[in-house]
């Protein structure tokens, strides 16, 4: 009896040292802080100095798009604060003799992650800003009983559609290999086995 406890201890604890380390590839390491781009969903504040009734405070729709007053439909979707500036002054001075225009991001809502599979609880999650897998995980209440956590699976769509699938382990994470803990795009999607 005691030796088949001792040789149950032994395996419980080779266990961790059994799991296959995961070998990439991951994202590129994203350098520096990337200057924000609008998407639908968040709310932002036109100005145009001089002129208070061309000032808006609108929603970026699911297309992309905002309606302004004698411009009407202007993309936003995609496009730096300053590109959105930069293209909203050049329009408006059709109307508006040296216009100056101001562009404020108030609330960012475009920003979503969704983590699913055996988490406490699964959904899309909106931050107002960028959060890593573990980041992730942790809004989702962290792992449900019988998770996998050595086998996360983070699903991207990439720039030219294709689906890009990595795999995450949190206790190689844990072990010092930040490079599997990368910041999230808005869209990923975090699976738990």
């Amino acid at each position: 009896m005691r030796a088949a406890r001792s040789i149950l201890l032994v395996s419980l604890l080779s266990l961790p040292a059994c799991r296959s380390a995961l070998t990439g590839p991951w994202p590129p390491v994203e350098s520096g802080v990337q200057e924000y781009r609008v998407g639908s969903g968040d709310i932002i504040r036109i100005a145009v100095f001089g002129n208070a009734e061309l000032a808006s405070r609108v929603t970026v729709r699911p297309d992309g798009r905002i309606t302004l007053p004698l411009l009407n439909e202007v993309t936003v979707a995609g496009k730096t604060i300053n590109d959105i500036t930069r293209e909203i002054t050049e329009a408006y001075r059709r109307f508006v003799q040296d216009a100056r225009v101001s562009v404020v991001v108030e609330e960012v809502h475009s920003y979503r992650v969704f983590v699913t599979g055996k988490v406490i609880r699964p959904g899309d999650f909106e931050s107002r800003m960028p959060v890593t897998v573990v980041q992730a995980l942790a809004l989702a209440g962290g792992g449900a009983r019988g998770a996998n956590l050595d086998r996360i699976v983070v699903l991207r769509r990439a720039t030219n559609g294709r689906e890009e699938r990595y795999e995450v382990s949190i206790n190689d994470i844990l072990e010092g290999q930040m490079q599997q803990n990368f910041t999230l795009r808005s869209g990923d999607t975090v699976v738990v086995p």
